[in-house]
């Protein structure tokens, strides 16, 4: 693995070096990894391919690419802090703000990013640069969690935790909204966004799963909880608020629906 580094600039939502990252980064990958496999997996990844994740976190999905790609292939990973991000000699690692990187036209067969765009300052733009690093039938991926439909999430438990999930998770949406212009739609946008792009062949699937206390999806929720504390505090939650919710995190009779996550999949047309 090779590593580089390239100037930041960027706010972004969490912050890979706190002593939760390292959890979080963990619990989305045991999260979502399957999902997005899949997804890549249908796309036939041809060997050789050279490919970019974006936002690597834990770097299961570099990784993922890294196997698929063999001896021939590469896999370039860009985030503002890339700690996490195991060795392989067939990734490199750029330190950098992919809202300012410029990716050099027509040179991957797919980007893959998942919980970048909705924290990345003009979204729209990067798209539209990301679509022309493609090489001609490349395929670009974007993952999103939709964070606007709030009231939908819990499923099962006391009324009065439901009410406190409700009061975390509005207080915790709109403290990443006002604090890093996380866009809670920016997921059901993407496929209009790659139309302009020039993209083709546009797919999208909804991933979503019901979480009960204790699964890694409630332990996010609880991590989310101390990451952002001061946030929270300032937005109204009580420490007594957040030791209630971080205890019913992991209660076996509290459920919730993940929110939905959009992964939508455009294509550069063939030459």
């Amino acid at each position: 693995m090779t590593t580089e580094t390239t100037n930041t600039g960027s706010a972004y939502g969490f912050d890979n070096s706190t002593p939760d990252a390292a959890d979080q980064v963990d619990l989305l990958a045991g999260i979502l990894d399957q999902h997005t496999f899949g997804v890549l997996e249908g796309l036939g990844l041809p060997i050789g391919a050279r490919c970019a994740d974006l936002g690597a976190g834990r770097g299961t999905v570099a990784l993922w690419l890294a196997e698929q790609v063999g001896p021939d292939g590469h896999v370039l990973v860009i985030d503002t802090d890339p700690r996490h991000v195991p060795a392989h000699p067939r990734i490199t690692v750029r330190t950098g703000d992919v809202a300012a990187l410029k990716l050099e036209p027509d040179s991957f067969d797919v980007i893959h990013e998942r919980l970048l765009l909705m924290h990345v300052a003009r979204r729209e733009e990067v798209v539209q640069r990301q679509a022309a690093a493609l090489k001609p039938g490349g395929a670009l991926v974007v993952s999103d969690w939709a964070t606007d439909h709030l009231e939908d999430m819990f499923a099962a438990g006391p009324d009065d935790i439901r009410q406190l999930f409700l009061t975390f998770q509005h207080a915790f949406v709109r403290s990443l909204e006002q604090g890093s212009g996380m866009d809670s739609t920016w997921a059901r946008r993407v496929p209009d966004v790659m139309a302009s792009a020039g993209l083709v062949d546009i797919t999208s699937v909804t991933f979503n799963q019901l979480w009960r206390g204790g699964e890694p999806g409630m332990l996010l929720h609880a991590s989310n909880s101390r990451q952002k504390q001061d946030l929270l505090r300032a937005a109204g939650m009580t420490d007594a608020q957040l030791d209630q919710l971080r205890e019913a995190m992991n209660n076996p009779d509290v459920m919730a629906r993940s929110w939905p996550m959009h992964t939508t999949v455009g294509f550069r047309p063939a030459a």
